[in-house]
Parts: C-alpha cells; structure tokens; sequence
C-alpha cells in the first residue's frame, strides 16, 4: 500500500431493533461476535488502513459505548477516539456530515453495524489513490436475493466504476452486494448537502449520495479480501458469531 488514511468515522448511533432482547440492551456496535463486540473488529479494520484518529458518531446507549472505549485499552493504545453526538436519527449521511468541521483530507467510513474479517485494505486505498475517487465503498459477491433486498446491490463497469447503486432494492439487478466500509474524500459533505430527501424514509440516503458520485464518475468499488456478514436478525449474528469464531482461531489477533 502506498499511502494510508489516517482519519476514520463510525456511525453508530443506532440500535438493533430487529435483534430483540439484545437490541433492547446493547447498541449494535457493542453486539457479541465470538469473544468481541463489532466494534472491535471494526477498528481493528481501520488500524489496517492506517487510522490513527477515529471520530465515533453515539447516540442509543452512548454510555456503554464510552465504557467499552475505556476498558479495551490494548485495542485503542495507538488510536485517538473522539465522540460525537446524533441528536436526530436521521441516517447514515447525516451522521458522517456531522464530522465536515473536524475533516479537511481522506477518511475510512465503516458503520457501526458492520460485521468483516478482513486482511487487508490495501487494495480500496490503492483504487482510491489511483482513482482520485470520491468515494471507494467494498463490497462483496452475494447469492442470496433476499439479502440484497435488505441490503443494497449494484453495477459496476471494467473499471470498477459504480453505474447503478440501489438501497434495498425490490428486484436485485446483480449478485454485487454493498457492504458497510467506505473510503471518502471531503467532497462527500457538499455531495451529501446536495442529495435529496428520501420520501421512503425521510431522510438522506447514502446510497442516493453515491448515485450523485457515480454521475460524475467518481465512485468506485472493490471486493473486500475476507468475510462480510449483514448483521439484520438474530441468524444473521449466529452465523457471524461462528464464521469469526473460525476465523479467530485460525487467525487469532491477526
């Protein structure tokens, strides 16, 4: 890898409503995957790309999130983390422009929800670098549709290009899944000011922020080198939990 990112963003102000009992008492962040919450492995991730300084979006149960920052000081010894608070729900690009003031280069989005066990992100900072890309998001080979119905699907030209981006889209048009890591220059705030409000969900989509990207284009993919899961059920977290419990103990610590 050439060039490192050095600032990292995580949304996670959300809760796992669909996870029951667990949702009621965790922030999705903080849900149990083998022997370590999701946000361990989240910045794990981001340390490998090369943050140094994480800006973490809080709101539902902010409080245990904070705990957690405190006690894993193995995990955070090298890694600035900083706080900021989500008054209003409004969404994943809501959440990342309330970070326009303290970012003026490249940043590593990956969402508090985000279930990976990669290697390595050499090859989406390479592809951004290379690119000029405003927006470089991994994503994965899905085979099944009613996944990509809860998720996001997309097409791509020869160059990794994005040509289409759909959130939960009714009929996936491809087996290309969206996953929850993103690599943005700071011309995702003005991009995200200027896309519409969603009349689905009444608030910014950031797939519809990348749509606006592609049309100019500037947003880009890859595939991530390793293993994404979309965390949406308590299945979902069950297979999670033994996928990286394999992958713990054939790679633990990394």
């Amino acid at each position: 890898m050439s060039r490192s990112i050095r600032i990292g963003v995580i949304p996670a102000a959300g809760s796992g409503v669909r996870l029951g009992y667990l949702g009621k008492i965790l922030p999705k962040c903080l849900l149990p995957v083998y022997d370590k919450p999701l946000l361990y492995y989240i910045i794990k991730n981001m340390s490998m790309g090369g943050v140094r300084k994480i800006y973490i979006i809080v709101n539902y149960k902010k409080e245990l999130i904070f705990e957690y920052i405190r006690t894993d000081s193995n995990l955070f010894k090298n890694i600035k983390v900083k706080f900021i608070f989500q008054k209003e729900l409004k969404g994943i690009a809501e959440a990342i422009l309330l970070v326009k003031n303290f970012i003026d280069g490249p940043f590593i989005t990956i969402l508090g929800d985000d279930a990976s066990f990669i290697f390595s992100l050499d090859n989406l900072v390479d592809l951004f670098y290379k690119k000029k890309a405003v927006v470089v998001e991994g994503i994965a080979k899905e085979k099944d549709s009613n996944i990509l119905k809860n998720t996001c699907c997309l097409n791509i030209d020869r160059e990794k290009r994005i040509i289409k981006i759909k959130e939960k889209p009714r009929s996936p048009f491809s087996n290309l899944r969206g996953t929850g890591i993103y690599i943005f220059r700071p011309e995702i705030f003005d991009y995200i000011e200027n896309t519409p409000i969603s009349n689905i969900r009444n608030e910014r989509e950031i797939t519809d922020t990348i749509n606006l990207i592609a049309s100019k284009k500037l947003a880009y993919v890859d595939f991530l080198k390793g293993i994404n899961i979309n965390i949406n059920s308590c299945s979902d977290l069950l297979n999670a939990w033994l996928v990286f419990r394999k992958m713990n103990l054939t790679f633990y610590d990394r």
